[in-house]
């Protein structure tokens, strides 16, 4: 399966060399299917941030990975769930709408063989283990 992952700039040699480390960036939320993933997407425009310009010093790699490995889940669930637990982006910290919010993202993601386009706005594709470097590659399409 043909996957994208984004990056800094700065760490595209690394990713280029020894392949994606699996990590937990937001481990606050106590979700274990968050645990030990690499994040992908399943198309470069999936990236909400990327695809509109916010990110300009990230890059795209294109990833080959078993798609046993993958789960598809709705990204703008566990990030309403993080700005009601740090009480960012204009919401209030709200411990019970974080929890709800995390939870209906754990009950409705998927293996990605039942995913279908459209199931979510922004779906976002967790990777389960690293991504050895023969797997990885500069994306030939970076958007502008």
């Amino acid at each position: 399966m043909q996957l994208f992952h984004s990056l800094h700039k700065s760490k595209l040699a690394e990713a280029l060399s020894t392949g994606l480390r699996a990590a937990s960036e937001f481990p606050a939320l106590g979700l274990e299917m968050r645990s030990g993933v690499v994040y992908c997407w399943l198309n470069q425009a999936d990236d909400k941030l990327g695809s509109s310009g916010q990110r300009a010093d990230f890059v795209y790699l294109e990833v080959q990975v078993d798609e046993d490995r993958c789960l598809v889940a709705d990204m703008d669930l566990i990030s309403l769930a993080m700005q009601y637990h740090q009480g960012s982006g204009g919401k209030p910290k709200n411990p019970e709408a974080s929890r709800l919010l995390a939870e209906a993202y754990r009950v409705t993601a998927v293996p990605l063989s039942e995913y279908s386009l459209g199931m979510f706005c922004a779906p976002e594709v967790l990777v389960k283990g690293d991504i050895a470097p023969q797997c990885v590659r500069l994306a030939v399409d970076q958007p502008v």
